[in-house]
């Protein structure tokens, strides 16, 4: 018995001194490590708005109907276009939303607001940060509108967008109809200027008590550096997703000067963290809207 023990001690070093010896040779031809798993970032489609989209202006473009497949019934989807900096001019065409902002907040449309608490997924593929601070800061920004719900911050408030999880698989925006999932990720949009594209699909129109929202995608340019602490020349993740959550609740860009230090203010860019923490015309508006 002891001898058999012996030979097996023996066995399993001659094994490990093989081992060692195949992954010593691998390294030393320059040859992927065999014993190592190494993960491929995500190529995800690069986003592009679809000819048919109609703009409303140079932020903002409807989408046509499509089915939604849950429901069974024609939705529409607004697409918000957050650029860099603050353009020179902005053409504006039928800018009915921007009427409807009252002060510094303002609706898709009165009444159109999540009805049924939905789960999200986020690919964090492309972004430079650790997947576990992506999904745990997006599930905290997210924890900020919700808390905004009763009018005031600290006490809680309404389960609006419901938990999160992060998946390797790759995510697309719907631009043609929804497809039921709300989807996060990193990747390569058609302008340089964008910074992160919310798309928004639900019933705007009709009765009030029957609009709401149906689905919420986004895209985080992954042409812009990102940052967790602020660093001045990379845009702060915290900072440009809490803004665009607030595209996934409901909420309108603002561009009235006197509303620059709300989180939905509609320009952004590197090192700016104010919009990290919602303002007193965010909490309002998520108030009057839940």
């Amino acid at each position: 018995m002891i001898n058999m023990m012996r030979r097996a001690a023996q066995f399993l070093l001659v094994v490990g001194t093989l081992l060692l010896f195949a992954r010593d040779s691998f390294a030393k031809l320059d040859v992927p490590d065999p014993f190592l798993v190494r993960s491929k970032p995500v190529v995800h489609i690069p986003f592009k708005l679809p000819p048919h989209a109609q703009k409303i202006t140079e932020e903002l473009y409807k989408l046509p109907q499509a089915l939604d497949r849950e429901s069974r019934l024609n939705v529409e989807a607004y697409a918000i276009i957050h650029k860099k900096d603050r353009p020179k001019k902005t053409e504006v065409r039928n800018n009915n939303l921007r009427r409807r902002q009252t002060r510094c907040y303002g609706f898709f449309a009165n009444g159109a607001k999540w009805k049924m608490v939905e789960p999200w997924i986020i690919n964090a593929s492309g972004s430079g940060l650790l997947e576990s601070f992506v999904l745990s800061n997006l599930a905290s920004d997210i924890s900020k509108w919700e808390d905004a719900t009763d009018g005031t911050v600290g006490n809680g408030g309404l389960d609006v967008l419901g938990n999160g999880s992060a998946t390797n698989t790759q995510l697309i925006a719907d631009t043609s109809s929804p497809d039921n999932i709300n989807e996060v990720y990193f990747g390569a949009v058609d302008d340089p200027d964008i910074i992160a594209v919310t798309i928004v699909w639900g019933f705007f129109g009709g009765l009030v008590s029957q609009r709401r929202l149906v689905e919420w995608d986004q895209i985080y340019s992954s042409a812009y550096l990102w940052s967790a602490t602020g660093e001045a020349n990379k845009m702060d993740f915290e900072n440009i997703v809490s803004h665009e959550l607030g595209h996934s609740v409901g909420l309108i860009d603002l561009y009235n000067s006197s509303c620059t230090d709300e989180t939905m203010y509609g320009y952004a860019t590197e090192g700016e963290t104010k919009k990290r923490d919602l303002n007193s015309g965010d909490i309002t508006g998520m108030n009057k809207l839940y």
